[in-house]
């Protein structure tokens, strides 16, 4: 049976990549020649950026399609090795169609002159609709075996003067006249390559979505087996199941708490995403384009680690195959790099945050997401409180406003020091390596932020449930969420008295209480994600006879 992961890859290639370039970087045109076959699946496609020299560099991609006047063409040519179109979905074997990223070169006024307009993207036929072979000029390989989505058929394209005609230009942000005027309502490069990238952010919202999807499988899996087996007990006595166990209890109960806290998130993400589409507001978009990208990264990366923590606390069991923990995270892997490097696109939210800082500063307002900072700015600039820094009854730990206010308190130290050490380190070093010498501090500011955001969610998601038991069952699991998060970065809290030492001893037993208190709803609350068995395909993750599918598997 073919993974979900793989499924969503190729839905993911087709449609948000490939159709996705058509729809929303072309003009209307494009979609009436193309919607119909995209849609119908006769014009299966490609969506074809990354070089095997740049990646998440797009704007030193070396492709080249160069305006011939005299036959109102473009001519698409990979002029060097490392301008060759690299891990291509859907180019190996099934596409028929790619929307190439290339630069975009107009003749001078000079006979010698050439204008680089900077990067577009165009549709270049890549196979005969009828033979599927290759069309001349276009060379086409697989990318040969991965780590995993082996169904996914990446692959790697050269084109040797591939002459495609003059509408083939994917023109929404920029045009080419007949006589080979360039025009455009935007008037830089970067303010065209930003508008293009800003197009394509439904591929983050759909990654950010479908990690989430994999870590409600692993989590799932993880907590089944662990109410089924038993092992040790008290002397004379049964075996107890391994969840009773404070140790996986801390593995797994924290995991649990995040990914109803990542659901929440990413399902406002995509409301979200699709007020952005239908409204155009420029504040909308600003705010989705920074959220995707800080989504994506983070929820991703604790997919990744999540899998293998998943993995281990199911034992030997958790090595077999067929339970899928090795699929699983072989097949998410990739998650963290395509659409964005994780630890770019963190540097994306930072490099926001500290613009909008900048701006405040200036008079100007915070985009939706970030509009907690405005007040806590003020709140950072004054000293710790001595008796909220010391106050540790459960009350007030499980309060939603001391949490809120804890992770936001960070966010807002966190910009206010990072910009402080880049307007000091740039005096000597210029900007970039300025950059360069605060990145961890940046990318610890953009995780924190993101958090910030994803207990925001959490929180009001727990206010909005109409059910009183299971909104009493969310808040637990809110709590779990927010207490964990403070005592994984307690240090930082400690080193400004934000919190006192008994303080910080009350939340990390406070958090070992929620932990046993959510392992008694632990079934209830993974068989709420609604995952079929069909689906799951784990034996030892099951509603019932695990063990019975296990030992019929390998034959019994």
């Amino acid at each position: 049976m073919v993974h979900f992961t793989t499924i969503l890859f190729f839905e993911f290639a087709l449609y948000s990549l490939w159709g996705g370039a058509v729809m929303n970087l072309g003009t209307q045109k494009h979609r009436d020649k193309y919607y119909a076959g995209i849609d119908n699946l006769d014009y299966l496609g490609c969506f074809a950026m990354t070089e095997l020299h740049h990646g998440s560099n797009v704007q030193g991609i070396q492709t080249i399609a160069r305006f011939d006047p005299q036959t109102d063409e473009f001519i698409i040519d990979t002029p060097n090795e490392g301008a060759t179109k690299w891990w291509i979905g859907n180019a190996a074997v099934h596409g028929k169609f790619a929307a190439v990223f290339s630069r975009l070169i107009l003749p001078g006024n000079e006979p010698d002159e050439v204008l680089d307009m900077g990067v577009h993207a165009f549709v270049v036929p890549i196979r005969d609709l009828d033979s599927h072979k290759p069309l001349p000029g276009v060379e086409i390989r697989d990318c040969g075996y991965k780590v995993g989505l082996n169904g996914v058929d990446n692959g790697a394209l050269k084109f040797h003067s591939v002459r495609i005609p003059r509408e083939n230009l994917l023109n929404r942000f920029g045009d080419v006249s007949r006589d080979g005027q360039y025009t455009s309502s935007l008037p830089t490069i970067n303010k065209r390559f930003a508008a293009t990238l800003g197009e394509l952010v439904g591929g983050r919202v759909g990654l950010a979505h479908g990690s989430v999807g994999v870590l409600k499988t692993a989590v799932t899996i993880a907590v089944r087996y662990s109410l089924l087996r038993q092992q040790f007990g008290p002397p004379k006595q049964p075996e107890i199941s391994i969840l009773d166990y404070q140790s996986q209890q801390h593995k797994l109960m924290p995991m649990l708490a995040s990914t109803y806290a990542f659901h929440f998130a990413t399902v406002y993400l995509v409301e979200k995403y699709s007020e952005m589409k239908k409204s155009q507001d420029e504040n909308v978009i600003a705010d989705v384009h920074a959220l995707s990208a800080g989504l994506k990264a983070y929820v991703t990366s604790y997919t990744a680690k999540s899998l293998s923590v998943c993995r281990e606390a199911c034992g030997g069991h958790g090595y077999a195959a067929v339970n899928r923990f090795g699929a699983l995270r072989n097949d998410h892997d990739i998650f963290q790099t395509f659409e964005g490097d994780n630890t770019v696109l963190l540097q994306q939210v930072s490099s926001d945050l500290l613009k909008q800082y900048k701006e405040k500063f200036q008079g100007g307002t915070f985009n939706v997401t970030w509009n907690y900072l405005r007040d806590m700015m003020t709140t950072y600039l004054s000293e710790a409180n001595p008796v909220i820094a010391r106050r540790e009854g459960e009350d007030h730990l499980r309060d939603p406003k001391f949490q809120l206010d804890a992770f936001r308190y960070r966010t807002s130290r966190l910009l206010h020091t990072a910009a402080l050490r880049l307007r000091k380190h740039s005096k000597s070093l210029g900007s970039f390596e300025a950059w360069n010498r605060c990145l961890n501090h940046l990318l610890i500011l953009a995780e924190s932020h993101i958090e910030s955001v994803i207990l925001a969610r959490f929180i009001e998601a727990v206010n909005s449930c109409k059910d009183r038991n299971a909104r009493a069952v969310l808040k637990l699991l809110c709590d779990l969420y927010a207490l964990d998060r403070i005592w994984k970065d307690i240090g930082s809290y400690r080193n400004v008295d934000y919190v006192a030492p008994n303080k910080a001893k009350a939340i990390l037993r406070l958090t070992e209480y929620l932990c046993f208190e959510v392992r008694s709803v632990a079934r209830e609350l993974v068989d709420a994600f609604g995952i079929p068995d069909f689906a799951l395909r784990a034996p030892i993750g099951m509603q019932s006879g695990q063990y019975a599918e296990y030992t019929q598997f390998v034959g019994f």
